[in-house]
């Protein structure tokens, strides 16, 4: 009885053993996942930020060259305006026949 005793106890001692092991090596896998998802994650921000600066300064330079062109082009339209000849006779005669002009007899 007493062998029986022994070989049932040094079961449940391998079982508990096993069981330690298993939980280590599940602590261990829990570990490693984590460090792997923190460094992915500072990857991921690291790169994002990059990607961010990069949009956000080529934006700021469209912007920018769109504003320039857009001055450009009122400057050029306002010097055109300025450099016109302005006809007050024939603008003044235009008004004339349009507002006061006889209706259209049908």
């Amino acid at each position: 009885m007493n062998e029986e005793m022994d070989v049932i106890q040094h079961l449940l001692e391998i079982e508990r053993e096993a069981s330690r092991t298993l939980i280590d090596a599940q602590t261990e896998a829990d570990r490693k996942i984590s460090v792997a998802r923190a460094e992915a994650d500072s990857q991921f921000k690291q790169r994002y930020a990059e990607i961010t600066k990069s949009l956000e300064s080529e934006a700021a330079a469209e912007k920018q060259r769109i504003t320039d062109l857009h001055e450009t082009e009122l400057n050029t339209f306002k010097e055109n305006l300025k450099s016109t000849e302005k006809n007050n006779g024939a603008f003044n005669a235009l008004l004339e026949k349009l507002l006061f002009a006889s209706p259209v007899q049908a």
